[in-house]
Formats: structure tokens, sequence, C-alpha cells
């Protein structure tokens, strides 16, 4: 993959479409500094800029990682060799390791025809004066020891779904069962105990408390959950050896990484043996390295403590991770992908192209 390349081709397109770099990076709601270093081949796009840029300058996700137009007659040829070399960049040579499955896995999450109205000035989603539908007849099911992200641009109703699920929203209509139970009309008092005892969370910005240590943030959710005193320090002290945070247990969050931040909010989250672990963002405050890190360490989750996990994210590397994608798009789910006994670059390939099929679809609208 061309850096240098792929950012003169970038500026050429900019420049036949008649825009500055102010005007493009506008369009894109970024910083005119992020276009010059694409342009100069300083740095690549962030994956969650790809489609919006390919949409912009008229051209293919292949031919903006090839850093040049494709012949139609090329494209099937060259296509699979740009995205292998561009996704390899990314990913290494790491292949999926598959977990057993078992076919009879009962379902945790069971969402029926949701839907979320509210009455709003301002929406691109208007279906009557003053209201908006941010989510639109929405029905999955997730079973047991999933990894299922959901990926959608902002405003697509990605997390407004996710907080329905998560009982801090009510829909208003349709059926949300975690684990058999019905969760769409429970009362507050009543959504605030299941929430915790039943759920787990993981946020884009940790939500540790900066007073305590790494060690009291963990325990903090066993004594909440009511588990006797002496379990707590054997369960922290096992699962922290498993996440790679038992040498930091006494220090406190601002001491320490964002990586390991964002372990700890994975220790905080499993530890109580929840029904369900809801994610969103988590990579989103991190570096690369560290996403890959609390990546696989959600994985691991899945794969050694069964754990179930919905991820909300926007960015293809994350969601290459999972075992099964949802898109939505205007407040609805327009795609789902399977995740088939091969390696993640080749997952992550057939996410590329599920976006940029959806993109297309929308376009001929």
């Amino acid at each position: 993959m061309n850096q240098i390349k792929i950012g003169a081709f970038i500026s050429e397109c900019r420049k036949a479409k008649g825009w500055t770099q102010s005007q493009l990076a506008e369009k894109l709601e970024i910083t005119d500094k992020a276009v010059s270093k694409w342009e100069t081949g300083r740095s690549m796009p962030d994956l969650s800029m790809f489609m919006p840029l390919c949409t912009l300058l008229g051209v293919s996700l292949n031919e903006l990682f090839a850093g040049e137009r494709i012949a139609e007659e090329k494209l099937k040829e060259k296509a699979d060799e740009v995205l292998m070399d561009v996704i390899t960049n990314w990913l290494g040579h790491d292949k999926w390791e598959s977990k057993e499955c078992d076919t009879e896995s009962p379902n945790v999450l069971e969402v029926e025809n949701i839907s979320k109205l509210y009455e709003n000035d301002s929406t691109e989603y208007e279906i009557e004066n003053n209201s908006v539908l941010a989510v639109n007849d929405v029905s999955f099911q997730i079973p047991h020891g999933s990894f299922v992200g959901i990926m959608g641009a902002s405003g697509s109703g990605k997390t407004t779904l996710l907080n329905l699920i998560a009982t801090i929203d009510k829909p208003t209509n349709g059926t949300i069962r975690i684990s058999g139970q019905n969760i769409a009309d429970l009362p507050e008092e009543a959504a605030a105990e299941f929430r915790r005892r039943h759920l787990g969370f993981i946020f884009q910005e940790y939500n540790l408390l900066e007073t305590l240590t790494i060690y009291e943030n963990i325990a903090l959710a066993l004594t909440m959950k009511e588990v006797p005193k002496e379990s707590i320090r054997p369960m922290i002290q096992s699962l922290s050896e498993k996440l790679d945070i038992a040498t930091i247990l006494d220090k406190f969050p601002y001491e320490v990484s964002g990586g390991q931040r964002q372990r700890c909010a994975c220790a905080r989250a499993i530890v109580v043996n929840p029904d369900i672990i809801l994610a969103d963002e988590p990579t989103g405050a991190l570096d690369s390295h560290a996403a890959r890190q609390l990546l696989d360490t959600l994985t691991m989750l899945c794969r050694e403590y069964g754990a179930t996990i919905l991820m909300v994210t926007h960015d293809v590397m994350a969601a290459s991770y999972c075992d099964r994608i949802l898109f939505m798009k205007d407040g609805e789910i327009k795609a789902a992908l399977n995740r088939e006994q091969g390696d993640k670059q080749t997952f992550f390939a057939d996410i590329l192209k599920k976006i940029e099929w959806i993109e297309g679809e929308s376009r001929c609208i």
C-alpha cells in the first residue's frame, strides 16, 4: 500500500471537484490539517472516513486504496489484490481462532419489532411534524457466547438501539427480551436493578471512578451485586491475571494507560457474570495497538468465559473481530453479515464490501 500515491490521488480528485483542502475538510467535518496530512502521505484517513471520502470524491473504495482510477475490465482482478494488501497492512497475518459453537445455544437477547419515536424539531428522519423515528421496526437475536457488532454512521440509530437494550431508554413499540425477561416496559427502579444484576457495560471513556484504585473499581461492581466479601479478592485476582492487569490493581486510573483502563472496564463488566455485555465504541479513545489488545481481550472473554457481547462501532477493524455484524442506516438494519470459518482479513474485506454495497444502494434510491 503506497501511502504517498494514495495521498496524491486524493489531492487530484479533490482538485478535479474544484475544492480546496478546507472545503473538503468541512464536508467531512474534520480539520484542514488532517486533509493536508493525507495528501502529503504523512497519514491515512481513519477507517470511518473511507466511505464518506469515496462518496464525495466519486471514486470506489478499491480506487482509493490503489491510488488510481481502475478500468472496468480490470476491476475484479485489481479489487481483491488491493483489498488484501490494505487489510494485511492493518491486521497483519493473524488467523481467526474459531471457537466451538453450539448450534442449540439459547438466545440471550431477542429484539422484536423495536421502534423509538422522539419528539424533535430538527432531524433528517421526520415522519410527521416534530417527530423522529430514531429506530424503525428492528428485530434480531443474539445467541449465548456470541460477539455481535452493530455498525453505522453517526445518526444511524445504533446508539439509540443500544440505550434501549441497556434499559436507559424505553422503546415506543416492540419487545426486548434478555434471558427471557421482557425489559421494554420495566419501571425505572426495576430497570436500574436489572442493569445492576444482568448487564455489563464498556464505554469509550472508561467510566472508572478516579478516586478508587483499579482493584476497588472492579470490586465495587461485585459489592453492588452483594457478592460475599471473602470471594471478591480471589475473583478479581484470577480475572486480572487473564487480562494482564494484575500488576496495576493498586494504582489509580490516572496512573495507568488508556488500554489498561479499558481492560479494567472489561474486568468490571465480566466479573459479575452478566447475561450480556454492552460495549459502546470501546476502542474509540485508544491508539491502534491498545485497540487490538482490547479486541483480543473481548474475543477471549467470549471464548474462555462464555461472555455474550454486543458492540456498537463505526470501526471496520473492530468489527472484523466479531462473529456477526448488523449494519444500521436511517434507524433500520439494512443488512447482516455472518463470519464464516475464514480468517480475519477475509471478514474485514467482506465488511468493507458490504458497506460499499449499502452506500451504493442508498445512492440509487
